[in-house]
C-alpha cells in the first residue's frame, strides 16, 4: 500500500523521516498549498483506489493574504475527498501557530486556524475520514513544538506527529 501525503509545508518539509510512517510514502505536499490545491496534488501523484492519503491543509487557508473563506475551504476539502479515489483518508488537523513568534502584522491566529480545523473536522466526519489532531499531539511540547518562525514544526514535533501518522495508518490499513 502506498501512502500519499497531500497538503502544505507542514507535510512538504518531511523528507528524511518518511520511513517513520512505514511503507512506501509519496510526498506530494508543497509549501504554500491550500485546500484548493489538493485535487491537483492528487492528480500529479496519480492517487488511486489502492492508496492511503494523508492530508494537512488549513494553515495557509487561514492566512489573510490567501483569502480562502471557511466555506470555500470546506467545499474544496469535500471536493477532494469525494472526487479522488483512494483506499482511505487521514486528515491531520493543523497544529496551530506560536502567536508570540509570528512577525507579520495581521498574521494567522490560533482562533482563526480553529475555524478552519473545525470545518475540516466536520467534513471528515461526514465522509468517514480518519483524523489526527496534530494540535493535541504536539501540545506537550509547548513552544518547543515550533521553530523560530512560530509557524512550522520543530524536529521533535515532527517525530511525535509522524508517530501519530504511523499509528493512524496502521489502524486504517
Amino acid at each position: 500500500m502506498r501512502i500519499v501525503f497531500l497538503g502544505d509545508s507542514h507535510l512538504a518539509r518531511v523528507r528524511r523521516d518518511l520511513p517513520l510512517v512505514g511503507g512506501e510514502v509519496c510526498n506530494a505536499a508543497s509549501g504554500g498549498a491550500s485546500a484548493r490545491d489538493l485535487v491537483a496534488q492528487a492528480t500529479r501523484a496519480a492517487v488511486d483506489d489502492s492508496d492511503l492519503v494523508v492530508l494537512l491543509v488549513g494553515t495557509n487557508d487561514a492566512a489573510p493574504w490567501k483569502q480562502v473563506s471557511v466555506p470555500a475551504f470546506a467545499r474544496a476539502m469535500l471536493d477532494c475527498l469525494e472526487s479522488v479515489p483512494s483506499r482511505g483518508w487521514i486528515y491531520l488537523a493543523p497544529p496551530g501557530v506560536d502567536e508570540a513568534r509570528l512577525t507579520g502584522a495581521g498574521d494567522r491566529t490560533n482562533a482563526t486556524i480553529d475555524a478552519y480545523r473545525d470545518a475540516a473536522l466536520a467534513v471528515c466526519d461526514g465522509v468517514g475520514a480518519g483524523v489526527v489532531r496534530t494540535d493535541r499531539v504536539i501540545e506537550p511540547l509547548g513552544a518547543a513544538a515550533f521553530v523560530d518562525d512560530g509557524l512550522h514544526l520543530s524536529g521533535p514535533a515532527y517525530k511525535v506527529v509522524l508517530g501519530a501518522i504511523a499509528d493512524a495508518v496502521h489502524e486504517t490499513a
